[in-house]
């Protein structure tokens, strides 16, 4: 296989300058966003502990949880705000090494995969989340939820929800542009869902295994998903 048209004979120091300069930008960008979030995040995490956990009293342990709590729910902000600048700023480092059907696999996916990202996001934080810690706080005797276990945990599943809800579109994507095909999908599907199993079980979510659950449910249900419409564009053409 020949090598991409754009691609150049570069230095190794001329490949780290080039990395130094495009990580620079994101740094500045994510520092920029985080110190604009922080500022905000006070009643934008009320605001969501309320959603989570209806009107149970919020309980701090210690001084510095509040402002970690409120510096990582920055961060995570900041990440999903930036994510297409993140990824073009990476993707224009990347794409002088690319074949042309990598460039257009990657081209193809990211704005879909950004929005159906959103779309996850959005999904857990609206339904999943509130459903789901109403169902494992409802038979619960702690007294006291910690903001900290109780934020991040959920934070965790708002990514998780995202993640996954791009797993059929990367399917069909990568059958489409011959990266990996209908048939090894398939072939690849217990071994992934153990693996997957492995690692939600290991993910602390909460304190039922609900959200294990529903992550695990969750993966299944768009592999499947994904394997469904390869079929279907395989009998169409």
């Amino acid at each position: 296989m020949s090598n991409p048209p754009e691609d150049k004979e570069l230095e190794i120091t001329e490949h780290i300058a080039e990395l130094r300069k495009r990580v620079l930008r994101i740094c500045i960008a994510m520092i920029s966003s985080i110190s604009v979030m922080f500022y905000i995040s006070y009643s934008l995490l009320l605001n969501f502990w309320y959603t989570l956990v209806g009107n149970r009293p919020l309980y701090v342990f210690s001084p510095i949880e509040w402002v970690v709590i409120r510096l990582t729910f920055s961060t995570l902000l900041s990440l999903v705000i930036l994510y297409p600048y993140i990824i073009y700023e990476l993707y224009l480092f990347a794409k002088p090494g690319l074949y042309e059907h990598e460039r257009k696999f990657l081209r193809a996916i990211l704005l879909p995969s950004y929005l159906i990202f959103i779309f996850g996001f959005f999904f857990a934080y609206e339904f999943a989340i509130p459903f789901l810690y109403k169902l494992a706080l409802t038979n619960s005797a702690e007294p006291y939820l910690s903001a900290e276990r109780t934020i991040t945990n959920a934070f965790k599943l708002l990514f998780t929800f995202g993640i996954f809800f791009q797993i059929p579109l990367a399917m069909v994507l990568a059958d489409r542009f011959k990266i990996v095909d209908y048939k090894t999908f398939k072939s690849f599907r217990i071994p992934v869902y153990i693996i997957i199993l492995l690692l939600v079980t290991n993910l602390t979510m909460d304190f039922t295994g609900l959200t294990q659950f529903a992550s695990l449910a969750l993966f299944v249900a768009m592999y499947e998903l994904g394997l469904l419409m390869l079929r279907i564009f395989q009998k169409s053409e």
